[in-house]
């Protein structure tokens, strides 16, 4: 019997010492868990307050402005308009990407091109919905493009510009702009159903990302009928 005693001994001392490993693994790790997921909680919520809702498969913002290239214009803050890409544009877009936006200063103008994203060789600039100054720049988007991806009308802004013209005030807005988000969904899936020679699903979720299903000419042609349009 002492043998199986011992045995019975040495067996819950590794237990238990396992048990305080990983106990003290989880209390080391609790803080950080907090803190990414008070992250995307607060993000959730502003979301939430924001009024995002769904057109189709796709998220829409109220309370924005949109310009025919897919970007958005919140407006006017403490260093002006925020410039970012809506649901629609960034699901166009290959991931990871490397972003290049517009450096603090440069002067812009509507239908400019001033920011660039780059990934699998492939290359889109997007024009400026405003014309003025740019007073900040996303610095979390530019290090964590995929932000632009999973939260395209809160955390993924792309800058931010102080307007010399209130020209972007003519963009279509409210109940206007969401209808025309609604056409743009379905200009979008009828030109995807023409590129890719096959119908989709009434009502399914887009086929995206496109340009994994695209060559580099078709991916240009529908990148451009909508990201590069002023």
């Amino acid at each position: 019997m002492e043998p199986l005693i011992t045995l019975a001994i040495f067996l819950a001392g590794i237990i238990v010492r396992a048990l305080v490993f990983v106990a003290i693994l989880a209390l080391l790790a609790l803080p950080i868990l907090l803190v990414l997921g008070g992250v995307e909680s607060l993000a959730t919520l502003r979301r939430w307050a924001l009024g995002i809702t769904r057109v189709g498969p796709m998220s829409w913002r109220p309370g924005v402005y949109y310009a025919p290239g897919h970007t958005w214009v919140e407006p006017a803050t403490v260093r002006g308009v925020k410039v970012g890409l809506d649901d629609l544009a960034q699901r166009l877009l290959p991931s990871p990407l490397r972003i290049s936006l517009p450096a603090i200063g440069t002067r812009v103008r509507r239908g400019q091109p001033v920011t660039t994203f780059k990934a699998d060789g492939q290359e889109t600039r997007i024009p400026s919905p405003v014309t003025g100054t740019v007073t900040a720049v996303n610095a979390r988007v530019r290090r964590d493009p995929s932000l632009l991806h999973r939260d395209p009308y809160v955390r993924g802004w792309l800058f931010q510009v102080s307007p010399s013209e209130p020209d972007y005030l003519r963009l279509p807005r409210g109940d206007d702009a969401r209808r025309w988000f609604s056409d743009e969904r379905v200009r979008l899936e009828r030109m995807l159903e023409h590129e890719l020679g096959y119908a989709m699903a009434d009502g399914g979720d887009l086929v995206l990302p496109a340009h994994k299903l695209l060559h580099t000419g078709q991916w240009q042609r529908v990148t451009e009928a909508f990201l590069n349009v002023v």
